[in-house]
This record gives structure tokens, C-alpha cells and sequence, in this order.
């Protein structure tokens, strides 16, 4: 009995799999302001000001997890600790997702300092995977690690 697949098309079928499964991929970068000491900062309060499509809003929620599952305590500026003058960041977070091509997911996550309102640090992260969800999954992964290696894995 003799197969009907040639050792070129299994080679060819081998060939876009690896093709299909390198082609995920995501990355993040992170730049700090120069002379930022970014192990003073203790606290983080989320705004609820973003931008991005409003469709988001489920990976903007993610992100704000990610934020908060790091050592950074998240706190209400109604209610400060006494020593947040200094030691408090907010995060201004964009999200954008294309929807052609296979899909990109961009997300940028700004800190600023509260009181001097001055940048400290910015984190990008992308994604490209099979969708869109993979996509923002992706995006999610690599934030969380310069997430947690910037500011540190919160303690259980």
C-alpha cells in the first residue's frame, strides 16, 4: 500500500505550521525617566481616564490587574496614606488592537509621578498571534513580566 503524500507536501505542510506557530509573538519595552528612583514608589491609583476603543474596556480591566498584582498598592486619592506625597504613580493606559491582517495588540502604560505630575516610566507592550484574543493575550503576557520586573511581583 503506497501513500498518497509525497515527502514534498508533508515537508510543505510541516513548513507553514512552523511558519503559522513562530509567526505569534509579542514583546515589551520599558523606559524609565533618567535619575526616576522607581523603588520609592509604593502606591498606584488608577484613573478612570483612558484611551483607546471603548471596545476595550475587558483588556483594559486586565491591565489594571496587572498593575495592581504588583507590589504597588493601589489606593484612592480621597483617602492618601500620609506618605503618598512622592511615592504614588498613576497610570495612563492606551490600548489599540488592529483588526486586519491577522491582528496587533499595543498596549502602553504611562506612570506618572502624582505630585510633580512628571513621567517615570513607560511600558509598551505587543502582541500578534492567531486572533485577536491571542493577540491581546500575548500583549497581556509580556506586560505583566516588565510589569512585575519594573516594579516587583506582589507577595501572597
Amino acid at each position: 500500500m503506497h501513500s498518497h503524500y509525497s515527502a514534498s507536501s508533508v515537508l510543505l505542510v510541516t513548513a507553514m505550521l512552523l511558519l503559522i506557530f513562530t509567526s505569534c509573538s509579542s514583546s515589551a519595552k520599558v523606559v524609565v525617566s533618567n535619575g526616576a528612583d522607581v523603588s520609592k514608589y509604593k502606591y498606584v491609583s488608577i484613573n478612570s481616564e483612558h484611551t483607546g476603543d471603548p471596545e476595550l474596556d475587558d483588556v483594559m480591566l486586565l491591565v489594571e490587574n496587572e498593575i495592581t498584582n504588583t507590589k504597588l498598592q493601589p489606593i484612592s486619592l480621597a483617602y492618601t496614606p500620609d506618605d503618598c506625597f512622592g511615592h504614588t504613580l498613576i497610570p495612563s493606559i492606551s490600548i489599540k488592537t488592529e483588526k486586519w491582517d491577522g491582528g496587533h495588540t499595543y498596549i502602553t502604560v504611562t506612570f506618572y509621578d502624582f505630585y510633580t505630575d512628571q513621567i517615570v516610566a513607560v511600558i509598551k507592550s505587543s502582541g500578534i498571534g492567531l486572533s485577536i484574543s491571542h493577540d491581546q493575550q500575548l500583549a497581556l503576557n509580556a506586560l505583566r513580566k516588565k510589569l512585575q520586573t519594573v516594579f516587583g511581583k506582589k507577595e501572597s
